[in-house]
């Protein structure tokens, strides 16, 4: 059942003067006019590049039942306040403290969307869940996500990103979970962290968050988690190579499918192309073996399907990997380990671009992950961005064939078209504003012009 509120209550819980008219109800909140539904409340939040405020009129004549603004407009019931992000906080916590459910948070350097998609899938085989959608796990997607909660929801699972130390604290002040995970950690977003050491102090806020005694999952795998696990005093489930729940072993069939063996719970297939999935199937399954989840395959293959990442095509005579969603040097690497797995028998070919927001080793990064690039047994690389060279240099030194730096998408796609034999599997990754995903669509009306474009 849908909650609702009217803007007398959200003025009580804002601590701002009531509106005249205060009886104005709404059910659901959006921050989009593009995507406001009738009766929803629309929050004008601003920028340094765009005013809410704006487009409160046409919130209303999109259907909103009423907007929250920080200057009066006369299109409708609203509610004047000085800060409509704070506002949109404080009415997240408001709701989330109104509900005595449990809530699952996760962060990690890599992995959090996957790990939150299939933990919700075990999940949901027994209460009603709600989860962050898509990647919204910011200061403004959180709350929205909180928001989501219903009367009748018992689960919650909230993903949590941050780009500074400080974040995820305050997020957790509003989600306020009872149990947290840190899928692993790595260098990602060292430009406002600044080493690698404090992306691990603003991964541990998540566990820092916690109630006392709230259980921790802890990735066994990964030495930054060990560290943080010797620091907790509540609960601890682990998993990994060892633990409580742990991957005895990880192979793949004829079909490319994976094959797993998992204590406590034996054997599983599952459709997915990249060994380090595992991680986040493992956190999954400790979570659902918590609450008593007890049908595990089915609902993670129905999860691992609908996935964005490791999108798996033939595309003409090629096998096309499409990670192209984003990409840090763990992500990277890990993606080019898959290449070495997979059943096709022909050339294993990458085209990279770009890691972003890698601060000042940026170009020592990028040269490891060249290196990574031939021990995977990769025999063409094609890369694009300001690092490109340096990603190049480190193919070429470590053996890698053919390895060169190519300006566009376009271009990258001919160099691939010209070379693409029946059995070859093509790797596509890069940081999100490298935009690769262009390359395969590139590809697509190149080899396979039939192909309904992406």
């Amino acid at each position: 059942m849908a909650w609702s509120y009217n803007l007398d209550d959200l003025a009580m819980v804002l601590g701002v003067e009531a509106p005249l008219d205060g009886n104005v109800s709404f059910s659901g909140v959006c921050t989009d006019t593009r995507k406001i539904l009738p009766g929803q409340l629309f929050v004008a939040l601003q920028g340094d590049n765009f005013d809410g405020n704006k487009f409160a009129a046409q919130a209303i004549e999109a259907g909103a039942a009423a907007a929250l603004v920080s200057s009066a407009n006369r299109s409708g019931p609203y509610l004047v306040t000085d800060n409509t992000l704070k506002a949109l906080q404080d009415f997240a916590a408001y709701h989330r403290a109104r509900f005595a459910i449990p809530l699952f948070a996760l962060t990690g350097s890599c992995g959090k969307t996957s790990a939150k998609d299939f933990t919700t899938a075990l999940l949901a085989t027994k209460y009603n869940v709600i989860k962050t959608l898509g990647n919204l796990n910011n200061e403004i997607g959180c709350p929205l996500s909180l928001l989501a909660i219903q009367d009748d929801t018992t689960f919650a699972v909230i993903e949590m990103g941050a780009n500074h130390v400080g974040e995820i604290e305050q997020l957790c002040k509003l989600a306020r979970p009872t149990e947290s995970a840190v899928t692993m950690v790595a260098p990602a977003h060292l430009e406002g962290f600044g080493s690698v050491l404090r992306v691990a102090a603003a991964k541990s806020e998540i566990m820092n968050g916690l109630p006392e005694g709230g259980p921790f999952y802890v990735n066994a795998d990964d030495p930054w988690c060990m560290l943080m696990a010797q620091e907790y005093t509540g609960e601890k489930i682990y998993f990994g190579a060892e633990g409580d729940v742990v991957l005895r072993s990880c192979k793949f069939d004829e079909d490319g499918e994976m094959l797993l063996d998992i204590a406590p719970i034996g054997k599983l297939k599952l459709p997915l192309p990249i060994r380090a999935q595992t991680t986040n199937i493992l956190l999954a399954i400790a979570v659902g073996l918590q609450h008593g989840i007890d049908e595990i395959e089915r609902p993670l293959r129905e999860a691992c399907k609908k996935t964005t990442r490791f999108k798996v095509e033939q595309i003409g005579p090629l096998e096309v990997i499409d990670d192209s969603y984003n990409a840090n040097p763990a992500s990277m690497i890990a993606a080019l380990e898959t290449l070495p797995d997979r059943p096709a028998k022909g050339k294993r070919i990458a085209a990279l671009g770009d890691m972003l927001e890698l601060g000042r080793d940026a170009a020592s990064h990028h040269e490891k992950v060249g290196e990574a690039v031939a021990r995977c047994g990769v025999s063409h690389l094609f890369a694009r961005g300001e690092y490109a060279c340096a990603m190049i240099s480190g193919a070429q030194a470590a053996g890698t064939p053919h390895a060169e730096v190519l300006d566009t998408h376009a271009s990258i796609a001919d160099a691939i078209a010209a070379i693409a034999e029946p059995g070859d599997v093509l790797l596509v990754k890069g940081s999100r504003g490298l935009q690769m995903e262009k390359v395969i669509q590139e590809l697509r009306s190149k080899l396979d012009p039939n192909t309904e474009q992406g």
